[in-house]
């Protein structure tokens, strides 16, 4: 069986083949998981080579959104959420999940109960930090985003959707929760004063990012980026696989990746 990771500039990077792979030999599944770096006007035909080459997939930056619409079927919280990352094959068809709001719900979930929870970013990572936070029963949900627009247009969306309070905010706003659902790594995202949890998606090239080590710095609770990789990617293996990985295994291989 075969199984891989697709986005961008992610061959080399992405710690994810390390993790996998480590984790099938560990459960003795005779499978190979690779990165593919896919342009974006290259996934439909890398679609079409899924369906009769893989069992699964993984989709990452920039295709979480756009690889929705190339899809045969998708869970109804991935289609709520509009964005997939991990994709099961099949009979040759595609069927898509979210395995990365799913894994913050279940790091994060009972801190985002009854809480404020800003997340930084509108992309799929953002949609996946944001269901979740609904799904938590969060008090409310503040999007900041280097470009309000998006910001406003997914907070309405998601408004409208789930009948939540959802804003965009056009500067980060201070709040119990505090998510980085960017790539950022080596600036400040957000004020954490006040936070009791600090998640970051985050984990390339280190998951110590600038964030990560103000929120210690201030005895914050933090779910890194290593953390949600690991969980998210325990759960696409059960969907994969249908069976439960080993996450102290799964850990360790990234980490040894990161050289850490």
């Amino acid at each position: 069986m075969y199984f891989a990771v697709i986005g961008t500039h992610v061959r080399g990077k992405s710690a994810s083949p390390a993790m996998h792979n480590a984790s099938f030999k560990a459960l003795g599944v005779n499978a190979v998981y690779i990165a593919v770096d896919v342009p974006r006007e290259e996934l439909p035909c890398f679609l079409k080579l899924a369906r009769l080459n893989l069992r699964g997939f993984n989709v990452t930056i920039p295709h979480k959104e756009e690889v929705v619409k190339h899809l045969d079927g998708v869970a109804a919280d991935a289609r709520a959420i509009g964005a997939v990352n991990t994709v099961l094959v099949e009979r040759n068809l595609l069927v898509g999940y979210n395995t990365d709001a799913s894994a913050v719900y279940q790091l994060a979930g009972s801190h985002m109960r009854g809480a404020d929870v800003l997340i930084v970013g509108a992309g799929g990572a953002a949609r996946a930090a944001l269901f979740a936070a609904i799904k938590a029963e969060a008090r409310a949900v503040y999007i900041a985003n280097r470009t309000y627009e998006r910001a406003e247009a997914l907070a309405r969306e998601f408004a409208e959707k789930f009948k939540r309070e959802v804003k965009a905010v056009r500067s980060p706003v201070k709040a119990d929760v505090v998510v980085n659902a960017t790539p950022v790594y080596d600036a400040m995202v957000a004020d954490l004063s006040g936070a009791s949890l600090y998640v970051d998606f985050a984990y390339i090239p280190t998951p110590r990012t600038k964030m990560v080590e103000e929120a210690q710095r201030l005895g914050i609770k933090v779910v890194d980026g290593v953390d949600l990789l690991v969980e998210q990617g325990a759960q696409a293996e059960k969907i994969w696989l249908g069976v439960e990985p080993d996450r102290t295994v799964m850990k360790r291989a990234v980490l040894e990746f990161l050289g850490i």
